[in-house]
């Protein structure tokens, strides 16, 4: 049957987009069928907690409670293996494939809302749904396809406004369920609350939400927070590492702005007798000692007190090390145990076809965080004036993509840079992509006329 402008317009672009889904979907189990990584590090503690969620139904560690990481995903990916009857890594890839997926159509109504432009739209899903890092991580036993998926549910409920007595509270909810995977999200009521304020310069409703979603986000929380008061007789909201990452990221010894090892840095006799202390409690483990928090967040914030040009200088390497690293994170963690017979290994073609890939990666990563930040830096000016002005409000294409970038910029700039840590916020830099790209061709379109 012939179709009417509009309408063969329609189908072609549902169509493109099932197309788009269907193969990013089929790739997505593919890669975690046939391309095999080992668990290290993080990814090996949030297996071992979730298997001991599984066999015990208790969130430990060689025996031992712990409140080391957030514990959202570990518990979720527990309650996924008992309802599965194994805690085999596959099933961690099978519980991550299936995050992904969902993921996909809240990309996509994230992007309907950021941009009316049909072809920005569907660009935009294309690359972030055929992302190689998107693929990749649903191999690691890691937080980044949890949280960006809790995220995706955040700013679908900001986006599309229903009645406010259950979006707020739902708001909340997630919120709340992100605060206990990546605990920074604790602040994130704020940074919720100042895109509505800057949308509408509605203070009262912005009130509203910024107070409701707050309880509700506190409400998720505290059952945890009592947890590790019971556990350790500490106020711990969701976990006791960020004293430890502060002062491992902020020293004299630290040149690049990431991780190093503990005895690495240089600590006075006393700290280093408090920090000895502390490991003999528990086990010499940093992860089952939650006193290091106490012992060592000070003494952080002496040294960046005391230095802050040099603070400055690592959070600028930090920055760098997370958003202009391209996808070197790709191999180190979703591709590191890549099996093939050794000729395989050595033949060009492989190795030629596999750097393709990377190459590839590379380019792309490098190309949306430049238009993310980008973004954000040519929506400083008007993000200023309208929050020194009472009338000018701004969209929500201008304020979800750049005020996000700029509390995840804040809390990898203080704490510590990884190139995984982009994760969350690269389908967002795929759709600031594709619309300064549109600007940018009308803007030309115009100068030519």
């Amino acid at each position: 049957m012939y179709l009417q402008p509009k309408r063969r317009t329609a189908y072609i672009y549902w169509v493109y987009f099932a197309l788009v889904t269907v193969l990013a979907v089929y790739l997505r189990f593919w890669f975690v069928a046939s391309i095999p990584t080992e668990q290290l590090y993080d990814f090996n503690t949030y297996q071992e907690i979730a298997a001991n969620i599984f066999k015990y139904h208790s969130h430990s560690l060689w025996g031992q409670p712990v409140a080391w990481q957030g514990m959202g995903y570990s518990t979720a990916l527990g309650i996924f293996y008992i309802l599965m009857g194994n805690a085999q890594v596959q099933t961690a890839q099978l519980f991550n494939c299936l995050l992904s997926t969902l993921s996909l159509p809240l990309m996509f109504l994230v992007f309907r809302k950021l941009s009316s432009h049909f072809g920005v739209v569907l660009g935009a899903y294309t690359i972030a749904a055929l992302l190689p890092n998107h693929i990749a991580y649903n191999n690691v036993v890691g937080t980044e396809v949890f949280i960006t998926f809790l995220f995706l549910i955040i700013l679908v409920l900001q986006l599309y406004e229903f009645d406010n007595r259950f979006r707020y509270p739902l708001l909340g909810i997630f919120i709340g369920l992100a605060a206990l995977t990546k605990p920074f999200f604790l602040a994130y009521p704020v940074v919720l609350a100042l895109c509505h304020w800057l949308h509408s310069k509605d203070l009262r409703r912005t009130a509203l939400m910024l107070i409701s979603t707050s309880l509700l986000m506190a409400a998720v929380v505290s059952p945890w927070t009592i947890h590790n008061y019971k556990n350790f007789n500490s106020f711990i909201p969701v976990s006791y590492n960020s004293g430890y990452v502060l002062f491992i990221n902020n020293n004299d010894q630290n040149v690049n702005g990431m991780w190093m090892p503990l005895e690495n840095v240089p600590a006075s006799p006393q700290l280093k007798k408090d920090i000895k202390r502390e490991l003999n409690r528990n086990q010499d483990n940093v992860k089952l000692a939650p006193g290091l928090d106490k012992v060592l967040k000070p003494a952080a914030k002496q040294w960046i007190g005391e230095n802050p040009g040099d603070f400055m200088k690592l959070g600028l390497l930090r920055l760098k090390q997370t958003f202009f690293s391209g996808a070197q994170d790709i191999s180190a963690w979703a591709m590191n145990d890549f099996q093939s017979n050794p000729g395989q290994k050595e033949s060009p073609r492989f190795k030629r076809n596999l750097n393709f890939f990377y190459g590839a990666a590379d380019i792309l990563v490098y190309i949306l965080c430049s238009a993310g930040i980008l973004y954000l830096l040519l929506n400083l000016g008007s993000i200023f004036k309208s929050l020194f002005s009472r009338d000018l409000t701004l969209s929500n294409a201008i304020l979800v993509p750049s005020i996000n970038t700029a509390f995840f910029l804040a809390v990898y700039f203080v704490f510590e840079g990884q190139p995984r840590y982009n994760f969350p916020l690269l389908f967002l830099f795929a759709i600031t992509l594709g619309i300064i790209m549109h600007k940018t061709s009308q803007g030309l379109q115009r100068s030519e006329s």
